[in-house]
């Protein structure tokens, strides 16, 4: 098969009322060098018959459509098969439920491609209710104190992810356990972009902050990162303040999700960016 500069993959399990409209952003991509698998675990719903209405649509844009669909370990485990069936030089994962930013994604990250990079990282914009809010990426000290890289915000040279496998005992933090590594090996491989590459969809375990903070600070442990003194009482902290979120929807409802809270309707609103 043709190598292609960028693979974009998207993971799935039973995302039938999530894929369409990742599908769809991936599709309207001006950037045409890139090829789209999508590595589902087993779907029971309609999740492949979904993806597959897709195929002509793609073959007629010039661009190598892969389906997979079969039994895995998990999240992380999937995203280890995306990356070995990967023909791409970078990879990028957005997975069922997020969304590429625009159209010009892809093609603008690919102008900042280059041989001494590893990591290419920047912003993205979380969806919760119906409203966008961005999520600025963070220089890569923060990674003593929290997660500085969302994944879906992210282009990582293939054979990177391949080497810095995703360790798939985590339950959240496999991604972040990645970036660290990688980090640790070669700080100056990062490039840092103020630019929205995706759009998040909040929701799934990783809103359990308890066990994402806990899983973060065995990492850092795991692989040697001087951390901050008393790390267990950061983990406090971001349980205390995501408890007091909790507890302001709770009390508010949609209210809670205004633009004094940094929530905007419309997602370039939030991003800050020109249309």
């Amino acid at each position: 098969m043709d190598n292609n500069q960028i693979s974009v993959t998207t993971v799935s399990l039973n995302a039938g009322k999530d894929i369409e409209s990742t599908i769809n952003s991936i599709l309207n991509q001006s950037f045409t060098d890139y090829e789209y698998l999508i590595i589902d675990g087993g779907s029971v719903d309609a999740t492949i018959e979904i993806a597959k209405r897709y195929t002509k649509n793609f073959l007629e844009k010039g661009i190598s459509y892969r389906i997979i669909s079969e039994k895995d370990e998990g999240i992380y485990d999937a995203m280890n098969k995306a990356a070995k069936y990967a023909n791409g030089e970078w990879i990028i994962y957005i997975n069922a439920g997020d969304a590429l930013f625009d159209s010009t994604v892809l093609e603008r990250l690919s102008s900042e491609i280059a041989d001494d990079l590893d990591v290419i990282y920047g912003d993205a914009v979380l969806l919760d209710h119906n409203k966008y809010k961005l999520l600025k990426a963070k220089s890569l000290e923060f990674f003593k104190y929290s997660n500085p890289i969302c994944h879906q915000a992210s282009l990582t040279k293939t054979d990177i992810v391949r080497e810095y496998s995703f360790r798939k005992e985590y339950e959240i933090a496999a991604d972040f356990d990645s970036f660290l590594r990688v980090y640790l090996s070669n700080a100056n491989a990062f490039k840092k972009l103020n630019y929205t590459f995706s759009i998040f969809l909040l929701g799934g375990i990783s809103k359990d902050v308890f066990k994402r903070e806990k899983e973060f600070n065995f990492s850092r442990k795991r692989n040697g990162l001087k951390r901050v003194f008393f790390p267990h009482l950061l983990i406090i902290w971001f349980v205390l303040v995501d408890k007091i979120r909790s507890s302001a929807i709770a009390i508010l409802g949609d209210r809670f999700y205004s633009s004094k809270r940094g929530w905007y309707p419309d997602k370039y609103d939030a991003a800050k960016r020109e249309k």
